[in-house]
């Protein structure tokens, strides 16, 4: 029989270890002196740090923690509500400042929450873009950099390790803890080498897209995002990270943010620490589990499912590889690719009817290419 003796299909799956992808290395920071030079995207457990010893390290730091939702619906309002409850105890102690970064146009839809929450500020990002974003999508990405902006302009917070962490607001209240803003926080405060901490889980009842784009990294022969598969999850929403790596990074106005940041790393042009590589600046906090709102497996004309998310994120993973060098057309690229998707329902008898919809993110450049962010982060400096 054909296939019968070797070489037929895949064989059963073997330990994983080539060294570059080979599983992360687990952090445990009583281990570990503040200095310590760190593995790339090491893993830190859940409950590694305690509020307390947190709390005495931002004390002596001197640095502020401003936690931020970003938003593109009022409707996430209960949601956020029932996350805010767990956070109750972070409140005006390790957390300064919570914020809502507010991607929708009725940001007066969000009062009730403020009522109820008087530690919680509203940024309309419609409202208040920076001068570079007036004419870009406004989308998660876009809401983020708008916000980062706000608050080295507006809010004078230029500390370059004070720390900003973004949480999606649709995460179900169940699997929600305070360790998911304790652990990070307190990674980046204990260790000098960490600019960044991302929080990872499982997905017991989704993750089909974050398998998808860990398919497609295992295929890419370039040290660093071979790197990243260390990653327990890739497209988490959650990250910590000082005010010096979220303004050297470049952003996805939608749905591709998460996938460069990550590349951003990998590729090592963020230049976070000279002499070393930007992944090493970068750890994972592991959660558990974790689930949230589902989006639907096909688009429809009033709303985006996993079909548009995964090609916009699998654009930004070709783009970022062609523009680093690494991945090359034979023909021009699309400039700007479209996605047909088949919906039921046709009309004037069809079986189907078609929609299309654009895949590309615009790139936003970090913020220190603006002027007066520039001015603000290194006064008399470049």
């Amino acid at each position: 029989m054909a296939g019968a003796t070797g070489g037929g299909g895949p064989g059963p799956p073997g330990p994983v270890g080539n060294g570059v992808s080979a599983p992360p290395e687990v952090i445990r920071a009583r281990d570990r002196g503040r200095r310590a030079r760190l593995p790339a995207l090491g893993l830190i457990p859940a409950g590694s740090f305690d509020q307390e010893m947190v709390m005495h390290l931002k004390l002596a730091e001197r640095v502020p923690v401003h936690l931020v939702f970003p938003l593109g619906s009022a409707r996430e309002a209960g949601n956020l509500n029932s996350l805010l409850l767990v956070l109750r105890p972070l409140l005006s102690t390790l957390i300064d400042q919570v914020w809502i970064a507010f991607g929708g146009r009725r940001p007066d839809r969000l009062r009730r929450l403020t009522e109820t929450w008087p530690q919680v500020k509203v940024f309309p990002a419609i409202r208040r873009l920076p001068p570079d974003q007036e004419h870009a999508p406004l989308g998660k990405g876009a809401a983020m950099r708008a916000f980062l902006y706000h608050l080295v302009v507006t809010e004078g917070v230029t500390h370059p390790h004070a720390v900003v962490a973004f949480i999606d607001a649709d995460i179900r209240p169940p699997y929600f803890h305070p360790q998911w803003v304790v652990d990070p926080v307190g990674a980046i405060l204990w260790f000098q080498a960490v600019e960044a901490a991302k929080i990872v889980y499982q997905r017991p009842h989704g993750g089909r897209l974050n398998t998808m784009l860990r398919s497609l990294l295992a295929l890419c022969p370039h040290p660093g995002v071979q790197a990243l598969q260390k990653l327990a999850y890739l497209l988490s929403g959650e990250m910590a990270g000082t005010l010096k790596f979220w303004s050297r990074l470049p952003f996805k106005t939608g749905y591709g943010v998460e996938t460069l940041t990550l590349l951003s790393f990998a590729l090592n042009q963020l230049g976070l620490v000279p002499g070393t590589p930007d992944l090493e600046h970068l750890v994972q906090v592991y959660v558990g589990q974790m689930d949230h709102r589902h989006a639907p497996l096909t688009s429809t004309p009033r709303q985006r499912g996993l079909d548009q998310m995964a090609g916009t994120v699998f654009y930004t993973l070709l783009e970022s590889l062609m523009a680093a060098g690494l991945l090359h057309w034979q023909a021009p690229p699309l400039v700007e690719p479209r996605l047909a998707i088949p919906v039921p329902d046709g009309v004037n008898g069809a079986p189907l009817a078609w929609m299309e919809v654009p895949l590309a993110d615009v790139t936003l450049p970090p913020l220190t290419s603006c002027p007066e962010v520039r001015a603000r982060l290194s006064p008399g400096g470049a």
